[in-house]
This record gives C-alpha cells, sequence and structure tokens, in this order.
C-alpha cells in the first residue's frame, strides 16, 4: 500500500489545528496558539521569550506579537529576570492559570477522540512516527 505521509500529515495537522482553534475560542475565549504557549508556560515557568519561541517553534517577529495580545488578554505577566534585569521572563497570570485548569479536561477529551479505536501498540507506533517526524524536520534541517 502506497502511505501518502506527507500529504496525510498536512491534512491531519490541518483538520486538527482547524477544530484546536474553534474549541479552544468557543471554550476558553483563546486561540491555539496561545492555548500551546499557555501549557509551554506551566510546564517552564519564568522561560524568556527567545526560549518560548524555540520551544514552540515560532520566529522572534511571531513570538513578539503572541505574547504582545496574550499580555492584553491578561493571559501572561512578563517580570524582570533575578540574574538579568534586561531579560523578561514569561508567567502565567491569574487567568492563564484559569484558561489552563479549564483546558485540561477538554484537552483530555480531544486526545480521547484522537486515541478512539487504537490500541496501546499502534498509538505507541504513531506517536513514535510524530516524534521521528519531528525529530528528522527540526529547525536546523530546514
Amino acid at each position: 500500500m502506497a502511505h501518502r505521509f506527507f500529504y496525510l500529515l498536512n491534512l491531519a495537522r490541518h483538520r486538527v489545528h482547524k477544530h484546536t482553534e474553534r474549541v479552544a475560542q468557543a471554550e476558553l475565549g483563546v486561540s491555539a496558539a496561545q492555548l500551546g504557549a499557555v501549557l509551554v508556560i506551566a510546564r517552564e515557568p519564568g522561560l524568556s521569550q527567545r526560549e518560548l519561541a524555540a520551544t514552540l517553534g515560532y520566529n522572534e517577529s511571531a513570538i513578539t506579537a503572541l505574547l504582545r495580545r496574550m499580555a492584553e488578554a491578561e493571559l501572561v505577566e512578563r517580570v524582570p529576570s533575578p540574574d538579568d534585569k534586561r531579560v523578561l521572563q514569561i508567567q502565567l497570570s491569574a487567568r492563564g492559570r484559569d484558561v489552563l485548569t479549564r483546558a485540561k479536561p477538554l484537552l483530555r477529551k480531544l486526545n480521547a477522540r484522537l486515541q478512539r479505536g487504537f490500541d496501546e501498540a499502534e498509538l505507541d507506533a504513531a506517536a513514535r512516527f510524530l516524534e521521528v517526524a519531528i525529530e528528522r524536520f527540526g529547525p536546523e534541517e530546514s
């Protein structure tokens, strides 16, 4: 069977992203990009703008615009680093923590929808495939 991985992966990414965008806006009042940033910041509080950009795979101008919108929406706070006052660390605000709390059951539901009908071995293979794709096509391979 001929696998059309690039086509299928691109189509799947597009549809999942569009669905996530609609659900995140409707249920959380944030964009999918903002939700992704909230999840990263929650996992790594105090990271710099540059670190957040690298983790999300965004360029500097995109992360600057995203963080501006997130600050305007009161999702994040930027505080000076105790080590270097020129560097701003990003932390979730009270609203950002609320969005995170409300997002967790929503994300469990979305993951369950994606995983439905697959056994553990199939899910492990799918996760491995995606991890390898991320590794093989990382930013240094562009």
